[in-house]
């Protein structure tokens, strides 16, 4: 008895350093090594502790300002002022000086690449208004020739009237005769429009008589020719008629879309090309646009003559020719084809997808629709600087929030920079979303077991693909936005204090919430995502945040063995 239990004991103990041997191979790299207390950091950063912190100007203290995020997260009203710092554009210790400076340093930086991706969207649009007026003028060409006539041998065949009209058996056209001599056959109508070949050597035998009928043919048909031609004298008129309309209101647009290039000959160059500036202008007595009037340069004008006057302006190249050259790049830089057509691609996926990107949230709808032009070129000035990348459904998604805070196109755009220095992993082009897959697979199977059977069971879909949307977004599309803001500052924050994978032990968290709906109903992959869409925007973000930390700290004393 005594050695049973004994060796009970040792089993046991052998299985569980096992299991922390397994713990620690697979899953000490998701943790930091270092246990940082929460204690006293629950109310997070308030304006009097930011007060505490800030000295004159300067944050020194960012071990505290990392803890007390982590841990309590951030006043609204202090989000703009302390999010660059969390994301890197401003560093601790820096004076407000210094702070000014980078942000004109960035302002300037981001107005001159949007100088440059403007123009380069004004050449791509030229081009797509080219094309749009070549086949304009093809159609237009091809409706004043008139409808193509059909060859006698159709013209007859899809008549019946010629057949019905012809009284004599042994009726045939001379025109017949003459295609029907290359094939060697011959084709013969009767009275019941039934088909008849004849040899070379029949026709040779034929009568005078037969002859005589023929001239008799002869006279109907030049008649019925006459009748035809008749016929498509009027037709031809009353084509012309209808296409010398066409052709004067092609000319009036024409002309109209002249005056519109002129205006956008004087737009292409912008010194204050962002929206956050009032006076977004051109040269001299060129008045105050939008950036949105740029987007309505061209109704196809011009064809060639007026593209030809906007490259003797502006030292464009013809799109027809290979190199194209901007009219607001500093240094007249000269784009290829490729370029041209990589970057146009990307401007019409971004258009769809900002145009739908949270139309329900007060920001981006009603009198606010101008944000939505922020929100496009934050996005076409990151494209343009990461055409390698290029534009991937739900970077709007990212950037959003980051408008809604700063609402400053220039400071979203350099902080919206420095989160895809972390972000664009999740997306194609990386390849941190498999890792994420075999971390949260590990990650269940230790902490919960039970769950991971579960899954197994049920289909086996511990691919954990439901989750693709969460580590692709932050969860963006989970929550409502004061819960994003919460979510994501406690990200940033927690690759300082806990983690640099959070959001695996945020989305453990999420899972674990309603644990005990997903076990009782035994949901298979299909259940589950539906379960969570419909969930979204309706979770308690502060229990999520709550318990994914004790996770992080469950395993931090795992890995321990404490």
């Amino acid at each position: 008895m005594r050695r049973q239990i004994i060796s009970r004991a040792f089993y046991g103990w052998l299985a569980y350093c096992r299991h922390l041997s397994t713990v620690r191979r697979h899953l000490s790299g998701l943790v930091n090594s270092k246990i940082i207390s929460g204690e006293d950091a629950e109310d997070g950063i308030t304006n009097e502790k930011w007060a505490e912190l800030c000295l004159d100007g300067v944050v020194s203290n960012h071990a505290e300002v990392y803890r007390l995020t982590y841990f309590g997260g951030i006043t609204q009203d202090l989000r703009q002022e302390i999010w660059p710092y969390l994301l890197g554009h401003f560093k601790f210790g820096s004076s407000e000086e210094q702070r000014n400076e980078i942000n004109e340093e960035t302002k300037q930086a981001y107005e001159n690449t949007m100088s440059e991706w403007l123009a380069v969207e004004a050449i791509v649009r030229q081009r797509d208004k080219e094309s749009q007026a070549n086949a304009l003028a093809k159609l237009s060409s091809e409706s004043m020739s008139g409808e193509p006539v059909p060859p006698p041998q159709l013209h007859r065949e899809l008549s019946n009237d010629v057949f019905e009209d012809v009284t004599d058996d042994d009726y045939e056209s001379n025109d017949d005769h003459e295609e029907e001599k290359s094939r060697n056959s011959k084709l013969r109508k009767t009275e019941r429009n039934t088909i008849k070949y004849e040899s070379d050597e029949d026709i040779a035998e034929k009568s005078d008589g037969d002859q005589e009928k023929l001239l008799k043919n002869g006279e109907l048909e030049d008649e019925i020719n006459d009748a035809d031609k008749q016929s498509e004298t009027i037709r031809n008129e009353k084509n012309s008629e209808k296409n010398m309309i066409e052709t004067q209101e092609l000319s009036e647009q024409i002309e109209e879309n002249h005056e519109e290039l002129k205006d956008f000959i004087h737009n292409v160059i912008v010194t204050n090309p962002s929206v956050d500036i009032s006076n977004f202008g051109c040269e001299s007595e060129s008045p105050t646009r939008t950036i949105s009037r740029l987007e309505s340069v061209t109704e196809e004008n011009t064809r060639n003559s007026s593209l030809d006057t906007c490259i003797e302006t502006h030292g464009l190249a013809s799109p027809a020719r290979s190199p194209c050259v901007s009219p607001a790049s500093s240094n007249g830089g000269v784009y290829s084809q490729e370029l041209l057509e990589k970057f146009g691609l990307n401007l019409h996926r971004i258009e769809k997808d900002v145009q739908r990107c949270d139309r329900n949230y007060w920001y981006f709808s009603g009198d606010n629709l101008e944000n939505l032009d922020k929100l496009r070129n934050v996005m076409c000035t990151y494209v343009w600087e990461h055409l390698d990348i290029g534009y991937v459904q739900g970077m709007c998604d990212l950037v959003a929030p980051l408008l809604v805070t700063f609402n400053d196109e220039s400071l979203t755009y350099a902080c919206f920079c420095h989160l895809m220095e972390r972000m664009v992993e999740n997306f194609p082009s990386g390849n941190a979303m498999d890792s994420h897959f075999a971390n949260m697979r590990s990650l269940i199977q230790i902490l919960d077991s039970e769950m991971y059977e579960l899954m197994h069971a049920q289909g086996d879909y511990t691919h954990f693909y439901f989750c693709y949307r969460w580590f692709l977004l932050d969860f963006k599309r989970e929550l409502l936005y004061p819960d994003v803001y919460a979510f994501w500052e406690a990200i940033w924050a927690a690759q300082h204090v806990s983690s640099s994978h959070f959001v695996l032990f945020l989305a453990l968290a999420l899972l674990e919430t309603y644990r005990d709906i997903i076990l009782s109903n035994g949901m298979d992959f299909t259940d589950i995502i539906k379960f969570f869409n419909e969930m979204a925007e309706r979770h308690d973000s502060q229990a999520v945040l709550k318990m994914a930390r004790d996770f992080v700290l469950q395993l931090q004393l795992l890995i321990e063995n404490k």
